[in-house]
């Protein structure tokens, strides 16, 4: 078991547990079945149950084990699970084996140590489990690799949330309209499963990004704490009951990719750009306005430049709070904020109320949607005009595009027909015109492609021919 040197470590190394998912599966099927027969045999002997159904109980059985080894690889250990029954309907698991057999038993035989409502009491969070030594040791002897853990595409392409953003069953008034959005999201996933996606960076890198998004998930606990990249298929989430908010995609490993390592994405062995649609939220309610906006919407009159990402983080926030006191209370406690601005305020403003009013005034024509909630209609918009982007991608250029809620990643022989199809969709939906702006590409000189053989080229000369030539 890991010894703490204190309360703030102990709390770090439970957020950043691997969370328990029903789609992970190895390509080492003989020797997972082996284990998992072995780890059931055990469960069955601990907890002395009269009636055994060994196929019924192995596949929860092989899905527990190969999240038990991604804790092992990837967390130190500990693996966040749901203990609320409701979590397991219309999945593979069920509660009463994963939990009340597979969990119980492992923690009664002090194979796993368990820390309810994860830490120490607090409320709010998952239960975290830890590995105990013996089990880790049972875990090493396995020999099952993580270059062969796959994910399996979503058991439901698209997912409804109720307000309290847990997942509901899809009403019978929307099945046919969900229906044909999980086609949608089928075939976009069918075009993943055939491409391959990478990162080019060493096994250095690839230790540095995961350090970074562990400390990322200390400030928020819904992030990724490690890069899995077998995780690549989309799914499409939406909000408050409605299939009019929300709406985005999700789940694809590149959205939690720091943003300074995004530029080093490959598809298909080919270097990447990313476009991003310049204030698209602001565009698009200038134009339901009926209004034109010009220039960069985060340029404020009144605020230095200096601040520009202090206005678009807070610009967020204001689309999503649902009232200006609660928009007030999370910009003062955002992180991301707190950092840029360094205890300063725009010159002639002496808190965040005269800062929120300043953008209220330059931005009078939309400001009837701040602090309203409206950021979900607004993503049930931005999402709609994504989709089409991808579409026509596939059935034009028959290149994939990798979502990041209003961006998207392409392989760069493509970046020109993609600026066009986003710059026309978004055209064609409001109205009203956009910009469209281009990311830093990567560069790949002779030292940085020879910094590759001891990640990047192992990872993908199985799939590409000559992957280092691609990037040159």
């Amino acid at each position: 078991m890991k010894t703490f040197g204190s309360k703030e470590e102990k709390q770090n190394s439970l957020l950043a547990a691997h969370w328990l998912s029903d789609d992970i599966y190895s390509d080492q099927h003989q020797l997972v079945r082996g284990y998992s027969e072995d780890l059931l045999a055990r469960i069955y002997s601990a907890s002395k149950l009269s009636r055994k159904h060994p196929e019924k109980h192995l596949e929860q059985i092989q899905i527990f084990l190969m999240n038990a080894l991604m804790a092992h690889w990837n967390t130190e250990g500990f693996l966040s699970v749901s203990k609320r029954p409701n979590h397991y309907s219309n999945t593979r698991i069920s509660y009463r084996v994963m939990v009340d057999l597979i969990i119980k038993t492992l923690k009664r035989i002090g194979w796993i140590n368990e820390y309810p409502g994860f830490f120490e009491g607090i409320s709010g969070y998952r239960t975290r489990l830890e590995i105990s030594d013996v089990f880790r040791e049972w875990l090493k002897e396995t020999k099952i690799t993580p270059h062969k853990t796959k994910i399996r595409k979503p058991y439901r392409p698209v997912v409804l949330k109720s307000e309290r953003k847990k997942i509901i069953n899809i009403p019978e008034e929307l099945k046919d309209q969900v229906s044909l959005m999980e086609e949608q999201v089928r075939i976009f996933n069918d075009h993943l499963e055939k491409s391959y996606l990478d990162i080019a960076v060493s096994n250095d890198e690839m230790n540095l990004i995961n350090t970074q998004m562990k400390r990322k998930v200390i400030e928020d606990h819904t992030r990724e704490s490690h890069l899995f990249l077998a995780k690549k298929f989309l799914q499409r989430k939406f909000n408050n009951g409605s299939l009019e908010d929300g709406g985005r995609f999700y789940n694809g490993w590149w959205m939690t990719v720091p943003k300074e390592w995004r530029r080093y994405i490959t598809i298909n062995g080919y270097k990447t750009i990313e476009l991003d649609y310049s204030g698209m939220h602001i565009r698009m309610l200038y134009a339901k306005e009926g209004q034109e906006i010009d220039g960069d919407p985060y340029d404020i009159e009144g605020i230095d430049n200096h601040f520009r990402d202090i206005t678009k983080a807070i610009f967020f926030i204001i689309f999503n709070a649902k009232t200006r006191s609660k928009a007030l209370s999370a910009i003062k406690k955002n992180r991301d904020i707190k950092k840029l601005r360094n205890n300063k305020h725009p010159r002639g403003i002496k808190n965040f109320d005269q800062y929120l009013s300043v953008i209220e005034r330059v931005h009078q024509p939309i400001s009837k949607y701040f602090c309203s909630g409206y950021g979900v209609k607004l993503q049930y918009l931005d999402s709609n005009i994504i989709e089409r982007v991808m579409k026509r991608m596939l059935s034009e250029y028959q290149a994939i595009t990798l979502p990041i809620h209003d961006s998207l990643i392409v392989d760069i022989r493509y970046s020109k027909a993609l600026k066009q199809c986003m710059l026309e969709e978004f055209k064609s939906s409001t109205g009203s015109e956009c910009e469209v702006k281009e990311k830093v590409v990567a560069k790949y000189d002779q030292q940085r492609l020879s910094s590759l053989e001891d990640g990047y080229l192992l990872r993908s000369s199985g799939y590409i021919d000559d992957p280092l030539g691609r990037l040159r």
